[in-house]
């Protein structure tokens, strides 16, 4: 007589337990590095904004003002496809009226996605090269008190 070779019912019930344990461990550790490869493109598409914004000043001694001025900053045609953040006008955050002209842009993330989840909040740039994120408006703030750089991902976080 043959014996046939299987797995028992404790086997398979164990096979599914760990891989059970695996993914609850996992999966905020994939929805974290999701999120961190999503705000770096948010900070790629801002310093590409800002490269934009200091050639014009360097062709026409201020920064665009005008998205049909040539050549433009053309950057929301270049958007990553999937792009998690909404870019406003990028115009609007421009004063030439200032010695230096000066510019800042922020780009909020879109609700729902993996960087909105994680309460990164919305990444800024501006004319003198400063980089931070400032928590979205009602959400909560940043602590004050500490350095909210782009390349800080333990920046405290207080929610409201």
């Amino acid at each position: 007589m043959r014996r046939e070779r299987a797995f028992t019912l404790i086997e398979l019930m164990i096979v599914v337990a760990v891989v059970a344990i695996l993914a609850v461990v996992g999966y905020p550790s994939y929805r974290d590095h999701i999120a961190r490869g999503q705000r770096s493109q948010g900070q790629q598409v801002l310093m590409d904004l800002a490269q934009r914004q200091e050639q014009f000043l360097l062709d026409r001694r201020q920064y665009n003002t005008d998205p049909g001025a040539s050549p433009g900053l053309g950057v929301s045609n270049t958007l990553p496809q999937g792009f998690k953040y909404t870019l406003p006008n990028p115009l609007a955050g421009v004063n030439n009226g200032t010695v230096p002209p000066t510019y800042t842009v922020c780009i909020d993330p879109i609700a729902g996605s993996p960087v909105a989840d994680r309460g990164d909040g919305r990444l800024c740039i501006n004319s003198q090269g400063q980089r931070w994120r400032e928590a979205l408006p009602g959400n909560g703030v940043f602590d004050s008190g500490s350095d909210c750089a782009w390349d800080n991902s333990s920046c405290p976080f207080l929610p409201r």
